[in-house]
């Protein structure tokens, strides 16, 4: 794809958003995302699973941005179409596949997969049970995302379970 092409794409695409013209600006967005463009990927995640612009929830098309953005490496998209797939959320429950796509977002740093990663293994959720692991990504969920009710929560579950181990 021709850069100039994808940037005078972009720049209608904003156009059309800044005038909240979202229904001429999504056949656009949408091609920008089959040329590739990461940014349109994301947008259209958040458009279609997330209510961005109005939009009704629309988890199949959501799912299927999000599984596109993931593929080009980007780790909150990774997240995303991990707990899509995690909840069966626009797909069949895939949790082999959840897991596989939160330990990717978790390994590319990014905070929000790492308590979900440590139930995971906690649960051996798409995975075997490992709760070192799982303490391991809890702890890592404290550090960068601090005490929320549901962080301490986890980690008191593997507290446990690593007592009766």
């Amino acid at each position: 794809m021709d850069q100039e092409v994808m940037d005078e794409l972009k720049e209608a695409i904003a156009q059309l958003l800044e005038k909240e013209e979202i229904h001429d600006a999504l056949p656009m967005m949408k091609q920008a995302t089959n040329w590739g463009d990461l940014e349109s990927q994301k947008q259209l995640i958040d458009i279609f699973l997330h209510g961005k612009y109005g939009i009704v929830f629309d988890p199949k098309n959501g799912f299927a941005y999000a599984r596109l953005a993931a593929m080009n490496g980007d780790a909150q998209a990774m997240y995303e179409f991990a707990r899509l797939n995690k909840e069966g959320i626009g797909c069949a429950k895939n949790m082999e596949q959840a897991f596989y796509f939160m330990n990717k977002a978790a390994t590319a740093r990014y905070p929000f997969a790492y308590d979900e990663l440590a139930v995971m293994y906690l649960m051996g959720q798409g995975c075997q049970k490992d709760i070192e692991q799982a303490g391991f990504w809890n702890l890592k969920a404290l550090e960068q995302l601090g005490h929320t009710p549901e962080i301490d929560k986890h980690a008191r579950m593997i507290k446990k379970a690593l007592e009766k181990a």
